[in-house]
């Protein structure tokens, strides 16, 4: 299987002061095939202004594309936050540029973020609040088509002021099955997000065993990516999870340019 990170941030997001130039250096270290840079686009995220200059972003990775052609496949990504309230607009900030891959991910919902200070979850049990979650992701995958792979399935596992935050994948698995089959059907694929990995039993963003279920059901466009936001974590546990993927099945990770599947 190739070796890639589809999933890095640098800079160019709010939540990052990474260099792009580090983080290729690092991919190059640690034996990657491939990476794709995926820096946030979010339309009205409370606190934080997850905007992007779209214009720099491409003319900075360019160049860096060019200068290291020679050692590694660099891909201009974006990680565009899903939200019903701004359908017109996330489509049209997507289709402004040439993006070799784009990640679909939930981050906000009703202008409600999950993380510190999480008003998401208040006055919500964590069964209200994962039920919400996954309505809500799959109400996005249906609606839009903008986007090539979902991303972190179960990211609302890592947060909420909960003892016990993990998510009961058992409970919520119809909505689960209907995000699958709905990507499956539009031609759209799944990530493991490897910064929510501990072990194979608990790797999250998703769970292996959602992985398996997954492919069970016909998925095969599958990336892995770290969601890192430093360089030392470029690459981290790709391996892992690419041996996973074999167990299940897979033949291959997926890679992309220009929104269409290599």
């Amino acid at each position: 299987m190739r070796k890639i990170d589809y999933h890095m941030h640098t800079h160019f997001s709010a939540d990052s002061e990474a260099s792009p130039r580090e983080h290729i250096l690092a991919a190059i270290n640690k034996g990657l095939d491939e990476i794709c840079f995926t820096d946030h686009k979010d339309f009205h995220y409370p606190y934080c202004p997850f905007d992007l200059d779209a214009d720099r972003y491409f003319h900075e990775l360019k160049q860096l594309q060019k200068e290291f052609a020679n050692q590694i496949k660099i891909k201009i990504g974006l990680e565009m936050g899903l939200d019903v309230e701004f359908y017109d607009e996330i489509n049209a900030f997507v289709n402004a540029h040439d993006y070799d891959y784009v990640i679909g991910s939930i981050h906000v919902i009703h202008q409600s973020e999950f993380y510190d200070p999480a008003d998401f979850f208040k006055g919500k049990t964590k069964e209200e609040a994962h039920q919400e979650f996954f309505e809500n992701t799959l109400e996005c995958v249906q609606k839009f088509d903008c986007f090539n792979c979902l991303g972190h399935l179960d990211y609302i596992c890592r947060y909420g002021p909960y003892v016990d935050k993990q998510v009961n994948h058992q409970r919520y698995q119809s909505i689960i099955d209907d995000i699958f089959q709905t990507l499956i059907q539009k031609g759209k694929g799944i990530e493991v997000n490897t910064s929510g990995y501990k072990d194979r039993k608990t790797c999250g963003f998703p769970t292996f065993e959602q992985v398996e279920r997954y492919y069970q059901m016909g998925g095969r466009i599958i990336t892995v990516g770290t969601d890192s936001h430093t360089s030392d974590r470029v690459g981290e546990h790709v391996e892992d999870v690419l041996k996973e993927y074999q167990r299940i099945g897979f033949d291959d990770v997926s890679t992309f340019t220009k929104r269409v599947r290599d």
